[in-house]
């Protein structure tokens, strides 16, 4: 283009020169060489600007130039051609004089491809460069009507197009568009501006064949030239017909079709338990939904390249198990699913654990060789109902089983599903309880066991369902845990439990209250003003609360975990570390926290009697607790034999169903008249003989 611009402007000097007679003129000349050069020269700089900046364009588009090209020449033949075929002068410039029209031809059909190849909408740099073409077209059009009619009565607009050709075309390289050049979304509108070349161009065709009909020109050419037209755009319209067929099948290829792996996508893996099933459902289906384990921390360190090397791996491995007996397709992110036509749990949980094999070896990722696990999901028609949806929906509550207990592969079952209907309609009721404060508080006693006394109660939550009867934790902590309401729940039973141990004060029994926490509290940074706040209403002394928490809620957050044990111990009430024993890091808590006892799990005090080693366990940390200068309290006390060795062994604080029972206020309160009563200790209550 760089050179079409320089053979342009020497054209026009030499063309001033003829115009003021200062060279004499000559036809053909030197400025009929510099034009149709520098014409050539753009032709072959914008066919290479198309090709390599722009997308692959369908091959019916490709014909619009040539139709518009011969249409074109078919109304230039009508009009001027036998004046052309005829000139005055030598070979040469019967060759010169048609090289011009032929060049318009040229630079049409340069028009029409460029627009074709930015899909009807070029952009700024490019549609600049079509005007400065147009204003060439113009001016040789003009030019060449002079030349047939001997006018030269324009010639100064001739030259004003030509000069503005190359300054637009040079405006072209200075304006910057970053605007991509995607195809336009398909539609009617989309549809319509591809049709309107070859349309127009086949209506100006019959034009010109129904014109030379009627005598308007005698040469067999120019008809020739516009049937030819028509021609092509009949075989333009049959390739665009067979080209929208292939789209159609080639697009609801890709709407069913993973891009990543190949494999089919979630629509088409629906798709096809519905075709497993029939119209009742009885039809017999299964899915296995497969989740990698560890496959954000191979992200995250080698880079989302890696992943997606990585899932197309594991896709075709899992593929050669697949093969046959199934459907394999990727849901998405590092899911797979495989649709089976059959409802047998073992035949399915067997391909699951096929499936698991196909990861046991260990893959090589820009260099480095790591492994991957997976937790797999099985769900058949028989359980979890006659729909695709339903089938996809147990195969994912059983597969995060799987991942929550790390058994590899676990079977849906509706007993164990925290999303079914019936719980989460229980989750309502529990929403609603705890948000009402009509949830209830039991209250079990803890044992002095050096002087019987009873020394506390720790305060658990009940829940007395309308419908239901009562619920116990063990049903709904999780439910809780999972819905975030652990510390509405925490605080009700906070507030109730700090208002029961104010009213024993008042009836003349000054116990410890003890209250259980979860690992979401310990991250409320206004859980400790809160405690304070009640404290002070109630004038409960903080010496005399004791906050339980267990080892492993310290680890979600260690930090944040800390700052609240600290704050809460700062304001003077007491910490316990509950079910000591079966925490990851024991030992590490007692040296990071200031605690004021440790609560050794029951799984320890159940084996007391009959197991060696529970017996050394629970000595051991007796004699931590004494080194540590802490109390030590044994739950889980369910006989008398194990009370006394416990008692034996220096246990401090015991708690179990042997001593009491949770107890609502009103059975607490006629188990504490009733250790009232004599000396003032628990009923059952021995004093060991002396020892030295």
């Amino acid at each position: 283009m760089a050179a079409m611009t320089a053979l342009n402007a020497i054209a026009l000097l030499l063309y001033t020169y003829h115009i003021e007679n200062l060279w004499p003129s000559s036809s053909p000349s030197l400025v009929d060489a510099a034009y149709l050069v520098s014409g050539a020269a753009f032709v072959a700089g914008f066919a290479l600007l198309t090709q390599t900046k722009l997308k692959p364009v369908q091959v019916s588009a490709r014909l619009d130039s040539a139709i518009a090209g011969l249409a074109a020449a078919s109304v230039t033949g009508a009009l001027w051609f036998d004046p052309l075929l005829h000139p005055v002068g030598s070979p040469l410039s019967v060759f010169v004089g048609m090289a011009y029209p032929l060049s318009d031809l040229a630079l049409l059909a340069v028009l029409v491809a460029g627009w074709v190849l930015n899909r009807h909408r070029a952009n700024r740099p490019t549609t600049l460069l079509l005007m400065g073409a147009s204003c060439w077209i113009v001016g040789n059009v003009i030019s060449l009507h002079q030349r047939v009619t001997n006018t030269h009565a324009s010639e100064a607009f001739v030259v004003s197009t030509l000069v503005a050709g190359v300054w637009i075309m040079g405006l072209a390289a200075s304006v910057r568009d970053r605007r991509r050049l995607e195809a336009p979304h398909p539609g009617a509108g989309s549809s319509l501006i591809s049709s309107l070349v070859p349309v127009l161009s086949g209506v100006i065709s019959l034009v010109v064949i129904a014109a030379t009909w009627h005598g308007l020109n005698r040469s067999p050419i120019v008809p020739l030239l516009a049937f030819s037209a028509l021609v092509l755009v009949i075989v333009r319209m049959w390739i665009a017909l067979s080209e929208e067929s292939d789209l159609v099948t080639s697009t609801k290829a890709d709407a069913r079709t993973d891009a990543l792996t190949g494999l089919p996508n979630r629509r088409s893996l629906l798709e096809q338990i519905e075709s497993n099933l029939d119209v009742d459902g009885l039809k017999p289906a299964g899915v296995i939904l497969i989740d990698l384990d560890g496959f954000k921390e191979i992200n995250d360190t080698l880079g989302h390249l890696a992943g997606d090397e990585l899932l197309c791996v594991v896709g075709m491995r899992f593929q050669s198990v697949a093969m046959g007996r199934g459907v394999l397709g990727r849901l998405g992110g590092d899911e797979f699913a495989l649709v089976s036509a059959t409802n047998s749990e073992h035949e399915l949980i067997g391909i699951a654990h096929e499936l698991v094999a196909t990861l046991s070896g260990p893959y090589v990722l820009d260099g480095v060789s790591i492994r991957v696990g997976a937790s797999m999901g099985v769900s058949v028609s028989s359980v979890t109902g006659s729909t695709s949806v339903e089938l996809m929906r147990g195969a994912d509550v059983a597969m995060y089983e799987a991942k929550r207990l790390k058994s590899g592969v676990s079977v849906y079952r509706t007993n164990n599903d925290p999303n079914s209907r019936e719980q989460l309609g229980l989750l309502a009721d529990l929403r609603g309880a705890i948000d009402a404060r009509s949830l209830t508080v039991h209250y079990q006693p803890t044992l002095d066991m050096r002087t019987g006394l009873v020394r506390g109660v720790e305060a658990l939550a009940r829940w007395d369902h309308p419908q239901l009867g009562m619920v116990y934790p063990e049903t709904f902590i999780p439910m809780t845990e999972r819905a975030g309401l652990m510390p509405q729940l925490t605080r009700a039973v906070l507030v109730q439990a700090i208002a029961e141990a104010s009213r024993l004060d008042r009836a003349g029994y000054r116990l410890q209250m003890s209250v259980n926490i979860s690992r979401y509290d310990l991250l409320d940074g206004d859980l400790p003003d809160f405690i304070g706040r009640i404290l002070s209403l109630h004038s409960f002394s903080a010496s005399r609360l004791t906050i339980e928490i267990t080892e492993s809620s310290l680890g979600s957050d260690p930090d944040r975990a800390a700052q609240c044990v600290r704050s809460l111990r700062d304001r003077g009430i007491r910490i316990s570390i509950d079910d000591y024993g079966v925490g990851y890091s024991s030992m590490s808590q007692l040296l990071d926290l200031a605690i004021d006892e440790i609560k050794i799990d029951k799984s320890f005090i159940v084996g007391l009697c009959s197991d060696s080693r529970a017996e050394a366990i629970v000595r051991s940390a007796i004699e931590l607790a004494r080194a540590l200068g802490l109390n030590l309290v044994t739950e889980g006390i369910e006989s008398e034999e194990v009370l006394q060795s416990l008692r034996l062994i220096g246990a401090d604080i015991g708690q179990g169903y042997y001593i009491a029972r949770p107890l609502a206020r009103p059975e607490l309160d006629d188990f504490l008249a009733h250790s009232g009563s004599a000396n003032g200790s628990w009923p059952g209550f021995v004093r060991l003989p002396a020892t030295k």
